[in-house]
């Protein structure tokens, strides 16, 4: 029996050894020898420097204002989902999703082509005011950032607070009609207190990714608007590791703040318990002014989601240069002597297909540790999976790089690097969904296998990873959607045979070759797609899960 409870908390502690090993250990070695030993900037030199003050100041600011536009353009939203009664209600819910697993540098793509010089918008008024010079381009520098954030963050604010109205006792918003609430009393008194805990999450959470943003400045800052991501990138990039490690540093520190409080906010979520759910009506059923701010709201998030999508697949085939439909880009990614071939392709799916599997493998145990009974652990378990999205992707690279590619000789074919870098990334989410599974099961069912006779084991493979099969595989869905679109880490790691799609693309965007940019943009979308709805039927309504 000794060696099966060893057994067991081998299993339940390998998650925790491989975040130590591959993430840990390397980034906290690489931040010291940055800082003791350089070579480059102090640290003192660093934090006192007006350029590091102006980049902090730019990405806290970045952050917070795009999070502040995501929570009021994604609020409504979030009450449409939760209220309206409608059929392919759970489908609707599915594809809200989407655009958060679309690779970010897709986003830039997307985005261009709409909001961009002699995008979409461009064109309409191009031709209303009938001149060929650009006359608006919403794409690029601070606007742009801004908009393709929000474009990228509205589904958790829609998603996980919808998630929180769908508990609300019709009867406790019933009881303050009847005592004579306003609409406004109602949302102050009732609604708001009811999803104040998910909605700080989902602000903290896209604060977060907002403050971590890399492909979406990168692309769209043109140089001249910086993250401390895209500061880190450039230190490293110019051998300045003494700011390099500083910058990554601070990021660590305010990110983990963010982190444990987005944890203690879950764990809010967590207690509050399904109160009810919450009373809903038809289109039929709302006045006439509600429905005309439901269509106009509808046509925003039109414009602002599904434009950059849709417009992706014009991209692809549209050459906004010489005003031409074309499938060159298509035949570039085809033809290995135009710079294009079948091996990006064929990397970003092996690299992929390998890091998911890794992250549900490790997700499951991680998951199951945070459900565990033991003092200390869950708290361990659930600073550790956030850990991946706290650290500089670019410090996790130059971590593996630094203290496992050389030492073990893999500088010359690094792609083991890539898929643990992509495993890092997608283990979060893969966790997370796994762990609401986990936390759905009837602890009835598995009191009754016990009572008769089953083994720990049998119990596991024949009751628990039966009933968690929708979790993991919204979970793997997630980490698949994450490492295939992974470009940070993969851009600093990667020799010429290990470029990815979302390589290729970012070096099509620099040479302004943008129908090739556009086409391998199609098909990143396209197995987004088709691996997202296909497990996300599978899965049900568990496909938010993992936000």
């Amino acid at each position: 029996m000794e060696w099966r409870s060893s057994l067991r908390w081998a299993a339940i502690a390998s998650p925790l050894v491989l975040l130590g090993a591959f993430l840990v250990f390397p980034v906290v070695t690489v931040l010291v020898e940055g800082l003791v030993y350089g070579p480059g900037t102090s640290f003192i030199d660093v934090i006192s420097s007006m350029v590091t003050q102006s980049v902090l100041n730019f990405t806290v600011f970045q952050a917070l204002i795009s999070t502040i536009l995501v929570v009021i353009i994604g609020l409504p939203g979030a009450f449409l989902l939760a209220r309206l009664r409608m059929r392919g209600k759970s489908l609707l819910r599915a594809s809200l999703i989407v655009p958060f697993v679309l690779p970010p540098i897709v986003v830039v793509v997307g985005f261009l082509r709409v909001f961009g010089e002699f995008g979409i918008l461009d064109s309409f008024f191009m031709t209303i005011a009938g001149t060929s010079d650009s006359i608006l381009n919403l794409a690029n520098g601070f606007v742009g950032i801004i908009l393709a954030h929000t474009f990228y963050n509205i589904p958790l604010v829609i998603v996980m607070v919808s998630s929180a109205l769908e508990r609300l006792n019709p009867e406790i918003e019933e009881t303050a009609e009847i005592l004579g609430a306003t609409t406004f009393q109602k949302f102050r008194h009732v609604i708001l207190p009811h999803i104040r805990a998910s909605l700080l999450a989902a602000s903290v959470l896209t604060f977060l990714f907002c403050f971590m943003s890399f492909p979406i400045v990168l692309a769209l800052g043109e140089g001249r608007y910086m993250t401390l991501e895209v500061r880190i990138w450039y230190a490293f990039r110019t051998f300045d590791f003494g700011e390099a490690s500083s910058l990554a540093m601070i990021q660590i520190l305010i990110t983990m703040a963010l982190a444990y409080s987005y944890i203690r906010l879950g764990r809010i979520q967590d207690n509050g318990g399904r109160t009810g759910t919450i009373k809903t009506m038809s289109f039929d059923e709302i006045s006439l002014k509600w429905r005309a701010c439901a269509a106009g709201y509808l046509v925003l998030i039109a414009v602002l989601v599904a434009g950059p999508i849709i417009a992706i697949a014009q991209a692809a085939v549209y050459n906004p240069f010489s005003d031409q439909y074309t499938l060159q880009g298509f035949a570039n990614l085809l033809d290995p002597g135009a710079g294009g071939g079948l091996l990006p392709l064929a990397n970003s799916l092996l690299y992929a297909v390998l890091a998911t599997i890794l992250a549900v493998v490790f997700g499951i145990p991680l998951a199951y540790l945070h459900r565990t009974r033991q003092r200390g652990l869950p708290t361990l378990a659930s600073a550790m999976t956030l850990l991946p999205l706290g650290v500089s992707a670019i410090t996790v690279a130059y971590g593996l790089m630094r203290i496992i590619a050389v030492p073990l000789g893999l500088t010359t074919n690094p792609w083991v690097l890539i898929v643990i870098a992509q495993t890092l990334i997608g283990l979060p989410f893969s966790a997370r969904a796994i762990e609401i599974s986990l936390r759905n099961i009837d602890s009835e069912v598995l009191e009754q296998a016990e009572s008769l006779g089953a083994s720990r084991l049998q119990r596991l493979f024949h009751v628990e990873l039966p009933l968690l099969a929708p979790g993991i595989l919204a979970g793997g869905v997630f980490a698949f959607a994450m490492a295939i679109g992974e470009m940070s880490a993969t851009l600093f790691i990667a020799l010429e045979q290990n470029t990815t799609l979302a390589v290729v693309i970012y070096q099509y965007l620099g040479v302004r070759r943008m129908v090739e940019a556009g086409a391998a943009a199609f098909v990143l979308v396209a197995i987004c797609f088709i691996a997202f709805l296909a497990i996300g039927k599978l899965s049900g309504d568990t496909s938010g899960g993992a936000l």
